[in-house]
């Protein structure tokens, strides 16, 4: 009897391992030159929707975000553009943004975002708060870092 417990016990740890929801916070990141020391989310939505072009100084924005494929890449979208997944990355592809909005480009791991932004002032990404380098400046959002009490880029990914 006590055997079949402890084994019915480790099935549903397996299951709920299995199933687990891993919170991710995310930080948004510029080059340490930049002189953007916060921003509002509303402002960080109009560079995804290709709304803002420019930094208040006059240069270009670029940009550089994740693959919108990923799981984690989800919750960003739906949180900063506001609306759901396929309408954000459509937006995000959208070949009129290149005249009027912000460059965008999409690399394949965080490590990739870093680099880009590390290597140009114009450069904003968005990176795991777990992945923050000296390389870059992480940016508050809504007058609040990644990991304060009501940061609103705190997200869920499975």
């Amino acid at each position: 009897m006590r055997k079949r417990l402890i084994a019915v016990c480790l099935l549903a740890a397996l299951l709920a391992a299995a199933t687990a929801v891993f919170a991710t916070d995310f930080a948004v990141i510029v080059n340490p030159v930049n002189a953007t020391k916060a921003m509002a989310l509303a402002d960080l939505g109009r560079i995804f929707r290709g709304k803002t072009a420019a930094w208040p100084n006059g240069h270009q924005i670029i940009l550089v975000l994740p693959d919108p494929n990923s799981q984690p890449m989800k919750f960003v979208i739906e949180k900063v553009m506001g609306v759901p997944l396929e309408n954000g990355k459509a937006a995000l592809n959208e070949a009129s943004r290149t005249k009027s909005g912000a460059s965008i480009v999409f690399v394949s791991s965080d490590e990739e975002v870093i680099k880009l932004v590390a290597g140009s002032s114009t450069a904003v990404g968005i990176i795991d708060v777990y992945n923050i380098t000296s390389d870059v400046k992480v940016v508050k959002v809504d007058d609040k870092q990644p990991l304060d009490p009501g940061y609103v880029l705190k997200g869920r990914s499975q």
